[in-house]
């Protein structure tokens, strides 16, 4: 099952880098565009019933805990630079401080610009992995992710982003990323966005 949802993923990327008619918009004042950021803090939304297994929780509770990691985002313009196809890769330690990422294929289109502030939304397939949680010692599985091996899985047709970000110079905007994972949780990410 997780090879089928890898292949969906690895043939929308693959359309997406080698379709060069999605950006010959000739209005367009940018083609692309690069985010790397930071990733991040975790804010859940309900008491977790295991916050002993997250070691870098900032409450007793595990509402909010730090994941260290990183994202780097890809932008293919294709209406001006406001309607894009973006290709998305997260790696970091999760919750549990276990090795963990998503893969993310989808559309973002502008919610609003003034001066340098603008406000992006997307949405797409999104393929969220982890190493199993069942080799902790204190967890029970409640059966929510898929496994396979050593790892748990969750493929989800579409998953959803907010990005605010900030012009700094030129082609370049401080950004930060906003990705509600709900009902369960929020995460946070930082970095830049280079277009060009």
């Amino acid at each position: 099952m997780m090879q089928r949802y890898t292949s969906i993923l690895i043939l929308l990327f693959g359309t997406i880098l080698t379709a060069p008619c999605l950006a010959q918009d000739p209005e367009a004042k940018y083609k692309n565009a690069v985010t790397v950021k930071l990733f991040g803090l975790s804010l859940h939304l309900k008491e977790s019933p295991y916050p002993e297994i997250f070691p870098n929780r900032l409450d007793n509770k595990g509402y909010l805990t730090l994941n260290y990691g990183a994202l780097l985002g890809y932008d293919r313009f294709i209406v001006r630079d406001v309607h894009a196809i973006r290709v998305e890769q997260g790696l970091y330690a999760d919750c549990s401080a276990s090795l963990a990422g998503f893969t993310h294929v989808g559309w973002r289109g502008r919610i609003f610009q003034k001066n340098r502030h603008s406000l992006n939304g997307g949405i797409g397939p999104t393929l969220v992995y982890r190493r199993d949680w069942n080799r902790i010692e204190g967890y029970k599985d409640d059966g929510y992710f898929n496994r396979r091996g050593e790892w748990q899985y969750k493929f989800y047709w579409y998953a959803g982003e907010l990005e605010y970000n900030y012009q700094l110079q030129g082609k370049t905007d401080l950004s930060v990323s906003l990705v509600p994972g709900l009902p369960e949780l929020v995460s946070i990410g930082v970095g830049v966005r280079q277009r060009f």
